[in-house]
């Protein structure tokens, strides 16, 4: 098993490294899906522990061999994040462990974040909160300009709180997709605001503000967006076909 932890947090080491033993009848389970997360609270401190899907036998060979495990990579993805002066939690730990010589399962340990998912805010209401839309539009713009792309940027994975000022700030979690590079292209730029929401005014004006920050045509930019978005819902309806059909 390997286990590395950050120097500032030392002192929970063992209880880190027991983490495989007590997962699955410990903590408080917050998600349950492809992946598991769990808040747990150790000598006062509480942790957010994610259990990743166990990967299929290409995926071990990979994350052994060519590529960091997703574990790994959202370690790692947070502190350059936090480098950068994005905001995410405080990664804290991660846990690999090998069968057969293959990584077989991994775990990433961090901070608990009490911000809340713009999913809620913004997807949630009738009538969505157009000043926070506008902030978010600048903020992903920002981090595109600044060569940060955040994997899967739904909206339950950028969180934000108001200052007592009234200033918006916002959180990114879920981020061991990540891509950091010194330029990114225009259409890699539209692909990754596609995935942003599949509500359509609210990715139209959340597109508008974007190209406006940017400098970009306002309207030939959501016009690529929502064709793209058209492309990937209509893609994501034959998948789910193909399976009902094949998997009965």
């Amino acid at each position: 098993m390997k286990t590395i932890v950050n120097d500032d947090f030392r002192s929970l080491g063992d209880f880190i490294k027991s983490l495989p033993e007590t997962f699955e009848s410990g903590g408080t389970t917050l998600y349950k899906a492809r992946n598991t997360v769990k808040k747990f609270t150790f000598d006062g401190i509480d942790l957010i522990v994610k259990r990743y899907k166990r990967p299929n036998a290409v995926q071990r060979v990979v994350y052994t061999l060519f590529r960091p495990s997703k574990a790994a990579r959202a370690y790692s993805y947070a502190n350059i994040l936090l480098d950068r002066g994005y905001a995410t939690p405080t990664p804290i730990a991660y846990i690999e462990i090998k069968k057969g010589g293959l990584i077989n399962e991994c775990y990433f340990i961090s901070t608990v974040t009490t911000d809340t998912p713009l999913y809620d805010a913004l997807v949630e209401t009738p009538d969505f909160d157009r000043e926070l839309a506008a902030k978010l539009a600048q903020y992903v713009a920002q981090m595109h300009i600044d060569g940060v792309m955040h994997g899967d940027p739904n909206l339950n994975n950028i969180l934000y709180h108001r200052e007592a000022d009234g200033t918006i700030r916002f959180t990114l979690i879920d981020t061991n997709r990540s891509t950091f590079k010194s330029n990114l292209s225009k259409s890699s730029c539209i692909s990754n605001l596609v995935r942003l929401t599949h509500r359509r005014d609210l990715l139209e004006y959340l597109i508008s503000r974007y190209a406006e920050y940017r400098k970009w045509d306002v309207d030939d930019t959501v016009r690529r967006v929502i064709e793209g978005l058209d492309n990937f819902e209509h893609q994501r309806e034959v998948k789910y076909r193909l399976k009902q059909k094949y998997l009965k």
